[in-house]
């Protein structure tokens, strides 16, 4: 078993030159490589795994395919943490008496669920893959993943940018994301491929946030509902919750002390979407939310 802990964002396809120039004054390129990634995701007609917040994939790279189970995570702003089990597999199809037992809930009848699997939905994609080797000797590996999320006839493209961390501080991650900001148009990314696969295999539709919360995790994680929203349905009224949503953050931040500054930031990014100006691909707002990404991952 293993727990990802890594950043995602959002990169144009047309940077990835400017991407690949900038890492070596990031650090040291210790490992590169590229290779296509064939994924196939499973489920039940009842939709199970999904029910228990867990994801079952395989996935065929260099003519070898290996079994993923990924269980219920957290995620603070970008920063995203799963525990998940790999296992070697003989071809598409899971099997799933090759997991851990105390993997599963209580009472799960494993062998029905082996029955009954299905394949909804995969994500094809050419992943590029470097290991930078900090100046502090964290090991970070930087991948960008193009290709596209298909069900049902119907697709999606993939265009990311994931910084996992290896070995070492943590801390890394962000101070690696926050230079890449300030080099790249990168945008934080909030649904994964997986949750993308759903939307497409079930023809969902993102619903607004109805409910901001109060505390600071729940309001990040609203705002980032009302940035997917409006990305990919151009909903109008999530600048308007994505407004207010900022306004709150700016209160909560201005009682925090290493905060205080931040709460400048959103007040004013707060202004411009009040007045209908999307801010989602600034880089002052790609910044804000990636302080406090490290500021929940450090107080989780």
């Amino acid at each position: 078993m293993s727990t990802e802990l890594e950043l995602k964002f959002l990169l144009a396809p047309a940077y990835l030159p400017q991407l690949q120039a900038s890492l070596t004054q990031l650090g040291q390129i210790s490992h590169y490589e590229q290779a296509d990634l064939l994924n196939a995701y499973f489920d039940t007609s009842t939709n199970w795994f999904r029910q228990h917040d867990m994801g079952l994939r395989s996935r065929l790279k260099k003519g070898h395919y290996e079994q993923t189970i990924k269980l219920a995570g957290t995620q603070h702003g970008a920063m995203q943490m799963r525990p998940e089990y790999n296992e070697p597999c003989a071809s598409v199809i899971p099997q799933l008496v090759s997991f851990p037992s105390h993997i599963w809930p209580e009472n799960a009848d494993v062998g029905k669920l082996q029955a009954e699997l299905t394949e909804l939905f995969r994500t094809d994609f050419n992943r590029s893959s470097w290991q930078l080797r900090c100046a502090d000797g964290t090991e970070v590996d930087l991948v960008y993943d193009q290709g596209q999320v298909v069900a049902k006839g119907k697709t999606q493209p993939i265009a990311e940018l994931e910084l996992e961390l290896l070995t070492g501080d943590p801390q890394q991650l962000f101070v690696l994301a926050s230079q890449l900001i300030q080099l790249l148009p990168l945008q934080t990314g909030w649904l994964s491929k997986a949750a993308r696969g759903y939307q497409l295999a079930f023809d969902t539709r993102l619903k607004l946030p109805t409910d901001i919360g109060d505390s600071l995790l729940a309001q990040v994680k609203a705002l980032q509902q009302a940035e997917a929203c409006y990305l990919q349905q151009r909903d109008p009224l999530a600048l308007g919750i994505a407004a207010k949503t900022l306004g709150a953050i700016a209160s909560a931040t201005r009682k925090l002390g290493q905060l205080q500054q931040l709460s400048v930031t959103a007040s004013a990014l707060a202004q411009q979407l009040a007045a209908n100006q999307p801010v989602f691909a600034l880089q002052e707002y790609n910044l804000l939310l990636l302080s406090l990404s490290q500021y929940l991952y450090q107080h989780a």
